[in-house]
């Protein structure tokens, strides 16, 4: 179970660090960063109860030239 969460925290903070500006400021965001979408809950809260498919689906939005 930890390693699945593992590879979807690594992997949202994959796609999120070209844009961060680095790997820390990732971090950051992932911990910190409230998401508008989901009551401003951040995309570690997502994620620790099972929802990495909507993060990822909210980066894919913000990708395609959606807005937050």
């Amino acid at each position: 179970m930890y390693g699945f969460r593992l590879r979807e925290v690594l992997e949202i903070l994959n796609r999120v660090e070209p844009w961060a500006g680095s790997p820390l400021a990732a971090y950051a965001w992932y911990r910190s960063q409230g998401l508008p979408g989901f009551g401003d809950m951040t995309a570690e809260q997502l994620v620790t109860q099972g929802h990495a498919d909507a993060v990822r689906d909210y980066l894919d939005a913000i990708a395609d030239g959606g807005y937050a």
